[in-house]
């Protein structure tokens, strides 16, 4: 292993937890569930980085769909205060918000430099 990979091996947790902050920063909030969620860890292949399943949805976006319940007779949400109780709802779908793509195209190489010059 050269001493450049060994550089990168040492400091790929301090990498992954700068970037979790990074990624914490940037990331849309509505509920505060996505970015509670936002774990990146260091392991031999590289980082992964893990959130809950909608993320996907919010980085890449999602057509128009339709939402019904699973294991209820009804979905039960809140709009402006106010329960509602529906059988479906008609999701108009999702722009992509590339917050993870970004954040690694703009702030991954910066980092890695960083740390491996400590």
């Amino acid at each position: 292993m050269n001493e450049i990979q060994e550089l990168l091996n040492k400091a790929m947790p301090d990498i992954a937890r700068r970037m979790q902050n990074e990624l914490m920063l940037v990331v849309p909030v509505d509920t505060g569930r996505l970015k509670n969620s936002i774990k990146v860890t260091a392991t031999d292949e590289g980082l992964i980085i893990g959130m809950v399943e909608y993320g996907r949805w919010v980085e890449f976006g999602c057509p128009p769909h339709i939402i019904t319940p699973k294991t209820k007779k009804a979905l039960k949400f809140k709009i402006d205060k106010k329960i509602i109780f529906a059988k479906k709802v008609r999701h108009p779908g999702n722009r992509p918000n590339p917050f993870v793509r970004n954040t690694l195209m703009t702030k991954l190489k910066n980092i890695i430099i960083e740390e491996i010059s400590r």
